[in-house]
């Protein structure tokens, strides 16, 4: 869970975006949360990504974010063919690694994870590969 401050940058970030409450649920929703109560220290960074994307700016000075996120990191993208490549070994759908996603860390979608959690995923796909 975030801290109120945290919060309280979120909504101001969504009124200075001006965007509307189905905009702003729908980006929570991106990032596997119903509310700002559901996030995280690692989702409240992507979704600060996606706010300074769309042209939020902090007047504060104060960096909003523990560390950045690189969603197009060299490590991402090798744990992704990684994925793809243990998905087309035991012939599985994508949709099954994007469940794992969804039950493992309330993500919908595989692409929206972080490096750590899809270390974890690959991790699970190594397992299950193990006992069958």
């Amino acid at each position: 869970m975030i801290s109120n401050g945290k919060k309280a940058v979120l909504h101001v970030a969504r009124a200075g975006l001006g965007m509307t409450e189905d905009e702003y649920r729908a980006l929570l929703s991106s990032v596997g949360a119903e509310s700002s109560n559901d996030l995280t220290r690692q989702t409240f960074d992507a979704l600060m990504v996606r706010l300074e994307e769309l042209g939020f700016k902090s007047k504060s000075g104060k960096p909003l974010r523990r560390r950045p996120v690189n969603s197009a990191g060299a490590g991402r993208a090798a744990l992704m063919k990684k994925l793809e490549a243990q998905r087309l070994d035991m012939d599985l759908p994508w949709a099954y690694v994007d469940g794992i996603a969804r039950q493992m860390f309330k993500i919908e979608r595989v692409e929206w994870c972080d490096e750590v959690q899809l270390k974890k995923i690959v991790a699970a796909l190594v397992y299950r590969k193990s006992r069958r």
